[in-house]
């Protein structure tokens, strides 16, 4: 609840502060444009992707997800029906001696 009603906040804030249209920003006011536009580009990426990380976080982020990657790989494998073996009851009975 309190998210949405932040994002949506942050949304009505930009485009009061966005030129939309076709609109012109004076000559005089273009670098207060222009100001405005990278402080909204920079808190929409901290709004959406967060913080940016450290050289150690992005290790770190790298070494999990790979880990992850290994472990799903393995798990498709192991569900795979390709290294299945279906046994039949007759296969049972022959092999059980």
């Amino acid at each position: 609840m309190y998210c949405e009603e932040y994002e949506k906040n942050l949304i009505e804030e930009m485009m009061q502060k966005r030129l939309m249209n076709g609109s012109v920003v004076l000559m005089e006011d273009t670098p207060k444009k222009n100001r405005i536009e990278k402080e909204l580009a920079s808190w929409q990426s901290v709004f959406y992707d967060g913080d940016p990380l450290t050289d150690f976080e992005v290790d770190v982020q790298r070494m999990y997800l790979g880990q992850k990657l290994y472990k799903h790989s393995k798990y498709e494998k192991r569900k795979s029906m390709r290294f299945k073996v279906r046994w039949t009851i007759s296969d049972l009975n022959r092999y059980q001696d």
